[in-house]
């Protein structure tokens, strides 16, 4: 996981004030890297867009070799384009999706990777004789959470086993032509133990489609958040792909595409949040350390009860102190790290966030109208370059859509 140094991260806090985000460019380099290496025969990763859509660093993934993009609404399907992927570069996974958004991505000749029966027989009354993936639930979820498990009984997503006979009829009504098959267990997988059965069965019900040109596993793969923690290893995600893979291809006597949607795992642990502390509440049985940042950049610990590392870079090798790291949110939720030992802090440390690459930039809000982190890219040589700037007032209020004001 990406720690900048106490000198970097000072001259950044110098240049840009706090809080601000950190990324590491080598390290998502590196990542792409590790994908490609791991999956080697006939996959393709089409990048989760919805993790990190920054276009600065998904150019950078784009460069280090991604195949293309995954998205899950319009407008990331506009911004995959406006960076350079094409529309076969492009598959678009929608969530109660609507008529008019369909058309709309339809329009753009992208892919639609549908995964409710409604969606699929609206689809083909509009878009007759055309290619469509269908999403399947393998009813096997695995995740960090229950509220990032997406698959099983307890999940909106995908179409179960039983409803397959009513894919078909809609497919055959609408001479629709199922170009792929995709399934998504869940986020933040560590074994290949509950991925592998989601193969199998997917896999089991792709046999019934004759026209397939790819199958698509999602992603998920877990991301490292303590230091202690073992990274995962994708040698063997591979090889619980490429067994099964070699027997369906040598059912069908030809060789199917395979497809990998990473989000997290390609940037989560190449960014940190750089942040002040502001206050210290030293009254209470377990201090509250204060900071400059808040929910409305870092929602993950609010939101699913994820754990971020936090290091105090002002003093390293200090003496450390159970704490509560908040936000300056006006929320009872609003922590960072939760009665977690750190380095004792005090008034005007500089305090490093670690692994927040994913989703927190994308559910970043403007809430209690505080601006968006601004973004830097940190080189191999340590030179920096912003790649999201911070918002003045007028520039959140002219983003808002506020009219006539």
């Amino acid at each position: 996981m990406y720690q900048p140094s106490f000198d970097l991260a000072q001259n950044i806090k110098e240049q840009y004030s706090t809080p601000v985000a950190v990324i590491s460019k080598p390290m998502l380099e590196e990542k792409v890297k590790a994908m490609k290496t791991a999956f080697k025969k006939n996959t393709k990763i089409f990048y989760a867009i919805k993790a990190n859509n920054n276009p600065h660093i998904v150019n950078v993934l784009k460069n280090a070799g991604i195949d293309g993009i995954d998205t899950v609404s319009i407008n990331e399907v506009k911004l995959a384009k406006k960076i350079g992927f094409t529309s076969d570069q492009i598959i678009y996974t929608g969530s109660s999706c609507s008529d008019s958004e369909m058309t709309d991505v339809h329009n753009e000749g992208v892919m639609l990777n549908i995964g409710s029966t409604s969606e699929l027989a609206r689809f083909g009354k509009i878009f007759p004789n055309t290619k469509v993936s269908i999403r399947f639930n393998p009813q096997v979820g695995d995740g960090e959470t229950a509220a990032v498990i997406t698959a099983g009984d307890s999940t909106k997503f995908g179409i179960k086993a039983s409803k397959l006979d009513e894919v078909k009829q809609i497919v055959a009504e609408h001479n629709l032509i199922i170009a792929g098959i995709h399934c998504h267990i869940g986020s933040g997988f560590y074994t290949t133990e509950q991925f592998e059965k989601a193969v199998i069965r997917i896999l089991d019900q792709a046999k019934d489609f004759a026209n397939l040109e790819f199958i698509d596993f999602g992603g998920g793969f877990g991301v490292q958040y303590k230091k202690e923690q073992t990274p995962i290893d994708l040698n063997d995600f591979a090889a619980s792909i490429e067994k099964h893979i070699a027997e369906f291809n040598a059912h069908n006597q030809k060789e199917i595409e395979v497809r990998l949607e990473p989000g997290k795992y390609l940037v989560m642990q190449a960014c940190t949040t750089l942040t002040s502390v502001t206050t210290i509440k030293d009254e209470y049985a377990i201090p509250f350390v204060g900071t400059d940042t808040g929910m409305n950049h870092i929602i993950r610990p609010a939101l699913y009860g994820s754990y971020h590392h936090v290091e105090n870079l002002s003093k390293l090798d200090g003496e450390k102190q159970k704490v509560n790291i908040v936000g300056n949110i006006c929320e009872s939720d609003d922590f960072i790290a939760e009665e977690v030992e750190i380095q004792t802090p005090a008034e005007g440390d500089l305090l490093a966030v670690l692994t927040t690459g994913a989703y927190c930039p994308t559910m970043q809000s403007f809430y209690n109208l505080r601006a968006f982190l601004p973004e830097v890219l940190v080189d191999e040589d340590n030179s920096t370059t912003l790649i999201r700037k911070r918002m003045n007032f007028d520039e959140m209020i002219n983003q808002l859509g506020f009219t006539d004001f």
